[in-house]
């Protein structure tokens, strides 16, 4: 009888624990999502950027500044809003965990992960042919590689925790938004 009686303790106590561990953890994930409020379209140094708005303030994460996509119609301006309404819709699904680069439809993209190491899961933007996907990736979130800072690099490709990345990066005065919420 005793036995059953510190069996039964044990299997409770383990389920406390599972539930305190569960809770940590989306408290802690709810926190991080706490902290950036939308993704929009809007203006930096005078260039189309997608911003993130955050509890510090507003954070230009790209600024669309190359025509090299214009002769296939899409201007900075649209490649603004269309990737900024991704964000938007990447991050209220929970999804926008890391950027990375890989293929899709046999080109080059950039995407969101859900780990390092991990597999596109869903599509930002592609990659004019030709390009080093990891140094486009850093060179549009202009990442500074720091002891605790937002890149990892793994053997073949780049990966940017936004959590990070969001945290560290710089705010921005006064940057324009042309939307309180992204449209395509």
């Amino acid at each position: 009888m005793i036995e059953k009686h510190q069996l039964l303790r044990s299997i409770i106590a383990a389920g406390l624990i599972a539930l305190t561990a569960s809770a940590i953890g989306t408290h802690a994930s709810a926190q991080t999502r706490l902290q950036t409020r939308s993704f929009v379209c809007g203006t930096s140094n005078g260039a189309p950027a997608t911003i993130a708005r955050t509890n510090r303030g507003d954070v230009p994460v790209i600024r669309w500044t190359s025509d090299r996509f214009r002769d296939a119609g899409y201007s900075p301006e649209r490649r603004c809003l269309e990737v900024s309404a991704r964000f938007q819709q990447y991050f209220r699904n929970g999804k926008l965990n890391y950027l990375t680069t890989g293929i899709m439809n046999n080109q080059q993209v950039v995407c969101v992960a859900d780990r390092v190491e991990g597999d596109c899961t869903g599509l930002l933007f592609t990659l004019k042919r030709g390009s080093d996907p990891s140094q486009v990736l850093n060179n549009l979130l202009d990442v500074r590689v720091r002891a605790s800072g937002p890149l990892n690099e793994s053997t073949s490709r780049v990966y940017i925790d936004m959590s990070e990345y969001l945290k560290q990066a710089a705010v921005e005065e006064q940057p324009n938004s042309q939307s309180d919420s992204p449209v395509w």
